[in-house]
C-alpha cells in the first residue's frame, strides 16, 4: 500500500478520459507441467507509452512526477532549478497543468514519505 504514491507519480498521467490513468502494462506468463496443470506463473510489469514523456497533447498532462517536482518545497525548487511547469518543454506542450481537487505539493510530500517507507534512500531520492 505504501508504494502506491510512488507508482502513481512515476507511472500515471492525466489523459482525456482519466485524471490518473496508469501507463503500466502487465504480461502474465502461466507455466504448465507435463500433465497440463499449472505449475507456476510470472508477472512482468512494464511502462507503456514512453513517448508520452517527450510529446503530450492538449488536454493531457505528462507523468505526475514532473508536476510534483515543480510543486516541491521552495528550497528544493531553488536547489534543483525547478519552477513553473509552463517553463519546461516536456510539460508546456499542453495547456493543462493542474488537476481539479488535487494538490501537486501535497502529493510531492506524500511521494517522498512513501519513498522513505519503502526503503528508497534519501541519496537515491534526489
Amino acid at each position: 500500500m505504501q508504494s502506491n504514491p510512488v507508482l502513481e507519480a512515476f507511472g500515471n498521467a492525466k489523459t482525456v478520459r482519466n485524471n490518473n490513468s496508469s501507463r503500466f502494462g502487465k504480461f502474465v506468463e502461466i507455466q504448465f507441467d507435463k500433465h497440463g496443470r499449472i505449475s507456476g506463473a510470472a508477472i512482468r510489469t512494464y511502462l507503456l507509452e514512453r513517448s508520452r514523456v517527450c510529446q503530450i497533447s492538449d488536454p493531457e498532462r505528462n507523468y505526475h512526477c514532473f508536476y510534483l517536482l515543480c510543486a516541491a518545497p521552495p528550497e528544493e525548487v531553488a536547489k534543483y532549478k525547478l519552477g513553473d511547469p509552463k517553463s519546461f518543454h516536456y510539460l508546456n506542450q499542453s495547456n493543462y497543468y493542474d488537476l481539479v481537487g488535487i494538490s501537486d505539493a501535497h502529493d510531492y510530500l506524500a511521494t517522498r514519505r512513501a519513498m522513505d517507507i519503502v526503503g528508497i534512500s534519501q541519496k537515491d531520492q534526489v
